[in-house]
């Protein structure tokens, strides 16, 4: 088999898992508090042939720290975060973090997100609000005041980029501890949005697919050329 053939296929499967990444970002341009993800890209050696054969491969996929635009709701339980950093929840797989501030209350009280997720207090505990209260107040630190009395403090985390991994389309899992300094700062009854452009989206989608369509014109141009040589190579002398 040709070496162009495992080059082009390499970067046919990189491009793939681009292709990928980039519809899932557009599919997310309206999620509250979604970060799009990156794809990088670096040059291997294969051993398909020869040891000499560069490729090219996905590297990782990071996801983009970038801030999304804050809009006002209104909504005392509406929050959005000013700088890095995340809100704790509490998940069956454990302690997980999200930027997606649109918190609700569920039928006891407690503090959970838009999927039902307890959020987490300091120490980890839930956070729960007297029926019938009246006035709630989300301090920039996180502190909650309900009529006039404290009732928790958001668990607010932040994590160098390198330790965070997706899960779902708002949740990251952490493989370190929190970084010391600073937490963010919580805006009450704001939102944060998506960080994806769909202009930059549409137009990388494009260029992603027309990049693949080429290396499969590619691979099928070597496949033929192939097919040709064996037919007149193997042909009546």
């Amino acid at each position: 088999m040709s070496n162009g053939i495992y080059a082009a296929s390499a970067g046919a499967v990189a491009q793939t898992r681009a292709l990928d990444v980039t519809a899932n970002n557009i599919a997310n341009a309206t999620t509250t508090g979604f970060h799009g993800d990156r794809v990088t890209f670096r040059e291997a050696l294969t051993r398909a042939s020869t040891v000499d054969l560069a490729t090219v491969v996905t590297g990782s996929t990071r996801i983009d720290t970038q801030a999304g635009a804050i809009h006002q709701t209104g909504n005392p339980l509406d929050l959005a975060l000013e700088g890095d950093g995340f809100f704790a929840i509490t998940t069956p797989s454990g302690a997980r973090y999200t930027r997606a501030g649109n918190l609700q209350l569920d039928d006891s009280g407690t503090l959970v997100t838009g999927d039902g997720f307890k959020v987490r207090a300091e120490g980890g505990a839930t956070i729960t609000i007297p029926p019938e209260s009246k006035h709630i107040l989300v301090g920039t630190d996180g502190s909650i005041n309900v009529d006039g009395e404290d009732v928790g403090k958001l668990e607010l985390v932040t994590f160098a980029a390198n330790q965070i991994k997706r899960e779902g389309d708002t949740f990251v899992s952490a493989t370190g501890r929190p970084q010391a300094g600073d937490p963010p700062k919580v805006r009450a009854g704001m939102l944060e949005s998506s960080n994806v452009n769909v202009v930059r989206g549409v137009v990388d989608l494009v260029k992603v697919s027309r990049i693949y369509e080429s290396l499969m014109r590619i691979i099928q141009g070597y496949h033929d050329v192939e097919s040709r040589a064996a037919r007149e190579l193997g042909g009546p002398k």
